[in-house]
Parts: structure tokens; C-alpha cells; sequence
């Protein structure tokens, strides 16, 4: 299967047991995904100190709303084992749906942690 450029180059910034992990999970997606008219891409994946603390300062000290309790350091995505999906449909970004879930159990079937089981802060994309 053929991966969007955005996905290949955010799975090339993963430490390669997640890399392994990310291609196993984006392919089952997509192909659960594509009968409902839905593209999934991996939209992040390794971020560094900055980046993350430029993410945690949203709805804090920056304009918008809250996306991460990570500072700097304490993200999974500096490490190159995370990775954030993001579904289009018809070229829009889904920024909320349902199907974040159904992508979230095959995320699990795959061995990952799904952020939308997280108790203090539900992260569906994550």
C-alpha cells in the first residue's frame, strides 16, 4: 500500500520498532477506513523539547485551547514512540468523529496505547 508523503515522512521520525508498529497500524486503518470514505494519515509523530513545549504552552500561555498535560521531555513524542492520526474526508481535516474511535481499537488490536483511554487528558488522535 501506498502511504501520503505526510505519513511516510512522520513515520521516519519513529525509533523503528515504533516505525514497524505505525505501518501495521496505518495500513489496517486505512483499509477500515476507506469504505466509510475516510483517508487517515499520520499527521505527527517524533517532536522535539521545543516543539512540545510550544504545544504545551497552548491554552496556557499561548492562544487556544489545551492539546497536551506533556511539557518538553515528558511526551512520548520525543522519544520517536508516538504518533498523532488525523482523518480527512474528502480533504478536510475531521477535527472531532467518532471514527477516532474505531481507529483507536485497531490502534489497540496493534499493540498500541490509545489516547482516548486516558483518564486525565482523552487524546483520540494519539
Amino acid at each position: 500500500m501506498q502511504l501520503d508523503q505526510r505519513t511516510e515522512k512522520n513515520i521516519s521520525t519513529l525509533v523503528p520498532k515504533a516505525q514497524a508498529v505505525a505501518r501495521t497500524f496505518i495500513i489496517s486503518a486505512s483499509e477500515a477506513m476507506r469504505a466509510k470514505g475516510v483517508e487517515v494519515k499520520i499527521i505527527s509523530g517524533t517532536r522535539t523539547y521545543a516543539e512540545q513545549n510550544a504545544l504545551y504552552a497552548k491554552g496556557r500561555t499561548a492562544p487556544g485551547p489545551r492539546v497536551t498535560n506533556a511539557r518538553g521531555g515528558y511526551s512520548n513524542h520525543n522519544f520517536g514512540v508516538a504518533f498523532d492520526i488525523g482523518l480527512f474526508k474528502a480533504g478536510k481535516y475531521l477535527e472531532e468523529s467518532p471514527l477516532y474511535a474505531e481507529c483507536g481499537k485497531i490502534g489497540e488490536a496493534c499493540g498500541l496505547e490509545w489516547g482516548g483511554r486516558w483518564k486525565s487528558f482523552t487524546d483520540e488522535p494519539h
